[in-house]
């Protein structure tokens, strides 16, 4: 009966977009398996094995590859007791913020689930790296390594490695786990039509995604870039828009608060909190930046109460464009979803250490899947915009995932 049944597993992340993506490649891997015969991936309620040794499980943060396996297997060990059925594929995502770390980090988590199998004799998995970037692969079966994550050399050199040729799938765009049904689906919720209601005005909306700030200085998302965004959401308010900006976990606190008490003050605009809340005192300390603690927690609470996270149902509005900062590659999800999407590029971005998002902005408005945020008045309303729909990063390289696995299979 579980001959062909293939489950999935990864390892947490406590970021939301690494998450999303995983989240997405599952979904799709079930979708496009649907009718196979040898292999039917399924979506398991556990996908994320917990971290529960208290370290970062960051192999670069550990003074051997011994130390950092010791804790992966008391984790795996966690992970796998009284489970009938054992994974046959590894996903991670690569940690941006990581910086020169991150491939390695990623191919240390492949090495240690290998190890892991091969040790409990249950055979060999597969493993994959999403959302990659330049470096040297030995471990991971398939990368996933989006085209914006690589200088046009880099490309070439990649392109020009036999040993990599069977193991990268280039991509436009990331894989995510937004779809057009998805966001109807979200957009029907009973909470969320309560909210919908104020916007059926028969006026077109604009939704302002706010991306943040990243570990270290590479992207900085202060009080100017937040007051030239207000800026603008009057200016397309003025053009008789509905106007929404939605914070995200990245989003600083302070932006959060500047932003949240310019909509109270106008009346016209709305916000939107995303953000756990802080409740207790070491949810707000520094280090804990994720999580909202400032000037309105309680007001975020009631918020809370009525709707926990307006985003992605709000772009079920009719006539509506979603706006992404481009720290984020959230633009990718709506893009490929076909909701008009334009770019924001206020944020100030580090050119040397975070190309990438100079590169996937590039990519999005040269091919005509989104449009400048600065060439955006209003007086072109989001349902007459012409653009291109970006093609889904998820489906195809689940589709690849798949031809890769039953060769791997066939191989075992």
């Amino acid at each position: 009966m579980f001959k062909n049944i293939v489950t999935v597993f990864a390892p947490f992340t406590p970021n939301m977009g690494e998450q999303n993506q995983i989240k997405g490649l599952v979904t799709w891997l079930a979708r496009c398996s649907r009718n196979s015969k040898n292999a039917k991936f399924v979506t398991n309620m556990e996908l994320f094995m917990q971290n529960v040794t208290g370290n970062s499980l960051r192999c670069s943060d550990y003074a051997s590859f011994s130390d950092f396996e010791k804790d992966m297997f008391i984790c795996f060990d966690n992970y796998f007791q009284n489970r009938l059925i054992k994974p046959r594929l590894f996903v991670t995502a690569l940690t941006q913020g990581e910086k020169e770390q991150a491939v390695y980090n990623a191919e240390a988590e492949c090495l240690a689930v290998k190890n892991y199998y091969k040790q409990k004799k249950w055979g060999n998995i597969m493993t994959v790296i999403m959302t990659a970037k330049y470096g040297n692969y030995e471990v991971a079966d398939l990368i996933n390594l989006p085209e914006h994550q690589l200088s046009t050399q880099e490309f070439k050199q990649i392109k020009e490695l036999p040993e990599l040729t069977d193991k990268v799938f280039f991509s436009l765009g990331i894989v995510h786990n937004l779809t057009k049904t998805f966001i109807r689906q979200k957009y029907g919720q009973k909470r969320l039509q309560k909210i919908a209601e104020k916007y059926k005005n028969n006026k077109p909306n604009a939704v302002f995604c706010l991306g943040g700030r990243a570990l270290g200085d590479d992207i900085v998302f202060d009080i100017d870039v937040a007051q030239k965004i207000w800026n603008k959401a009057l200016e397309i308010k003025n053009k008789n828009y509905n106007v929404i900006i939605v914070n995200g976990p990245r989003t600083p606190n302070d932006v959060t608060d500047f932003l949240y008490k310019k909509c109270v003050e106008n009346g016209e605009i709305d916000f939107y909190n995303s953000k756990k809340i802080a409740e207790n005192d070491e949810e707000r300390q520094p280090d804990k930046w994720r999580i909202y603690s400032g000037n309105f927690e309680k007001e975020f609470m009631i918020q809370a109460k009525k709707c926990n996270n307006i985003y992605p149902g709000i772009l079920g509005l009719p006539n509506t464009i979603a706006i992404h900062t481009f720290d984020s590659f959230a633009a990718c999800e709506t893009a490929s979803s076909g909701v008009p999407t334009a770019i924001c590029r206020y944020v100030k971005i580090n050119t040397q250490t975070r190309p990438d998002c100079y590169r996937l902005a590039n990519s999005l408005l040269n091919g005509d899947y989104a449009i400048d945020l600065d060439d955006f008045s209003g007086e072109n309303e989001p349902i007459n915009i012409k653009l291109n729909r970006l093609p889904s990063v998820s489906r195809l390289f689940a589709d690849k995932v798949i031809e890769k696995y039953l060769l791997f299979k066939r191989n075992e």
